[in-house]
């Protein structure tokens, strides 16, 4: 096995590091909103996707075949066949904290443990970004940001889809940090307008969002993001599900992940009684740390700021 997170020395830093939910104030212009949010309808499909198949392409060809501006997504089981990889890094100074290491390969098979991915443009082009986990022939669980070339290994992969009917996710450069983000902009589906004719078209047209697709900027709490993503919707339930971005580090209930950056491959939870003085927020989360280490835990509520970018994903469940 080719793996150059075993054999490659990782950056390290030269300057202070900081506490696990420290927040990051990046060294470019603030940009607002912080939240950015937009309701959706969305329709959940299950993809199977065979031995040898590239991931990306796949994914991104579900735009296509779904005919969609937008898809969030979360592997369900399977394997990975060839893997290329890059997981956080330490930056090169105090300003810019965070970055990434070189590529990695892995040419065996793997067992997925978690993955979660945001499917949408760049330039005009079909576009993914994609964070796993797996677990390898000898046991050991690594994980990291997927690159192009990716494949599915021997016992294929099944991932769930959730296509988004009004929401356009576009990445594009950030000026605040610098990396690259998916941001959801609303659009009006065709059968929508007023060229719409067909009792079916004009019905689906009139169905009430029932998920929101948001993206989060740096040093915005995640729990209490979620939560404002609800109450501004409406939803006084919901579930957290096929979300992807990263944290300054990660707080979780009597465990961490050192600072100053992880990104999780995994984020899920529950939110009930939105709309209450005592609202509920639970979230389970799994990240990929500075040293290519995999953790996992429920995350402590309030001690999570967002560290680039946040790709949330909340479902409607009251």
């Amino acid at each position: 096995m080719s793996n150059g997170a075993e054999t490659t020395a990782l950056q390290q830093p030269t300057f202070p590091l900081k506490a696990p939910g420290t927040a990051v104030v990046h060294a470019g212009p603030r940009q607002s909103p912080r939240i950015v949010p937009v309701p959706t309808r969305c329709t959940e499909h299950v993809l199977e996707l065979p031995e040898g198949t590239d991931l990306f392409a796949a994914l991104e060809q579900s735009l296509t075949d779904f005919s969609v501006p937008g898809i969030m997504a979360e592997f369900v089981a399977g394997e990975l066949g060839h893997i290329d990889y890059v997981h956080p890094a330490h930056g090169p100074d105090a300003e810019h904290p965070m970055s990434f290491t070189e590529a990695f390969t892995i040419d065996v098979p793997t067992r997925l443990r978690h993955a979660s991915a945001t499917i949408g443009w760049r330039d005009d082009s079909p576009f993914c970004h994609v964070h796993a986990s797996w677990t390898n022939v000898d046991g050991e669980t690594k994980g990291g940001h997927l690159l192009p070339g990716t494949t599915a290994g021997p016992n294929g992969l099944t991932i769930r889809l959730f296509a988004l009917d009004d929401a356009r996710l576009i990445s594009d450069v950030d000026p605040e940090t610098g990396f690259s983000a998916f941001a959801p902009h609303p659009v009006t589906p065709a059968h929508a307008t007023a060229s719409a004719s067909t009792a079916p078209d004009l019905a689906e047209a009139a169905r009430p969002a029932d998920a929101v697709v948001s993206r989060i900027r740096p040093s915005e709490i995640l729990d209490e993001a979620v939560l404002a993503v609800c109450r501004t919707a409406g939803f006084d339930s919901a579930e957290v599900t096929a979300s992807l971005g990263s944290t300054t580090g990660a707080v979780f209930t009597g465990d961490s992940a050192p600072w100053p950056a992880v990104e999780f491959t995994h984020l899920s939870g529950t939110v009930t009684d939105a709309a209450s003085e005592t609202p509920q927020v639970t979230l389970f989360g799994e990240v990929v740390d500075v040293a290519g280490e995999v953790s996992f835990g429920t995350l402590e509520s309030g001690a999570n700021p967002v560290a680039v970018t946040f790709e949330l994903f909340v479902r409607r469940t009251d």
